[in-house]
C-alpha cells in the first residue's frame, strides 16, 4: 500500500542549472533564447534584399546572442519569457547597429571639423559615401 501512495505522488521537475564564471541561470532559458536570437538572425540575413555582408551580419549576431545570454542571466528568465528575449534581441539587433552607426558618424564628422589642419573632404565626396554605404 505505501508503494502505491508514493507512486501517486506527482514528480517534480527540477530546472537543471548552468554556471558560467560564477554566475547561475537555468540552461532551458538560456537554450531556447540563443537559439531563438539566432533563428530570428538568420531569417533576418536570409531575408534581406542585396548582397549578403555575412562579416556584419556575424558581429550583430554576436553582439544580439550576448545581450540576450546577459538578459538571461540577469533576470533568470522562464522559458517562454527567454523566447520572447531571444526573438526581440535579435529583431531588434539591426536597428542597434545602424542606430549607434549613425550616432557614432555624426560625432566622427563632428570631431573632424572640430580638428584644425585637416584637409576638409568635399561634400559631393563624402554624400557618395553615405550612399554606398546604405
Amino acid at each position: 500500500m505505501r508503494e502505491g501512495a508514493i507512486a501517486a505522488v506527482p514528480s517534480v521537475s527540477v530546472p537543471v542549472i548552468w554556471s558560467f564564471m560564477g554566475y547561475s541561470f537555468p540552461a532551458g532559458s538560456m537554450f531556447v533564447g540563443l537559439l531563438a536570437c539566432f533563428m530570428v538572425r538568420l531569417f533576418i540575413t536570409l531575408d534581406a534584399p542585396g548582397p549578403k555582408r555575412w562579416l556584419l551580419d556575424g558581429i550583430v549576431t554576436g553582439l544580439a546572442m550576448l545581450i540576450t545570454a546577459v538578459w538571461i542571466v540577469e533576470h533568470k528568465v522562464d522559458l517562454f519569457a527567454a523566447l520572447g528575449t531571444g526573438g526581440m534581441t535579435g529583431a531588434i539587433g539591426a536597428g542597434i547597429i545602424s542606430f549607434f552607426k549613425r550616432r557614432g558618424q555624426s560625432a566622427i564628422d563632428a570631431l573632424d571639423a572640430a580638428l584644425p589642419g585637416k584637409p576638409v573632404v568635399p561634400a559631393e565626396m563624402t554624400a557618395a559615401l553615405r550612399e554606398l554605404d546604405k
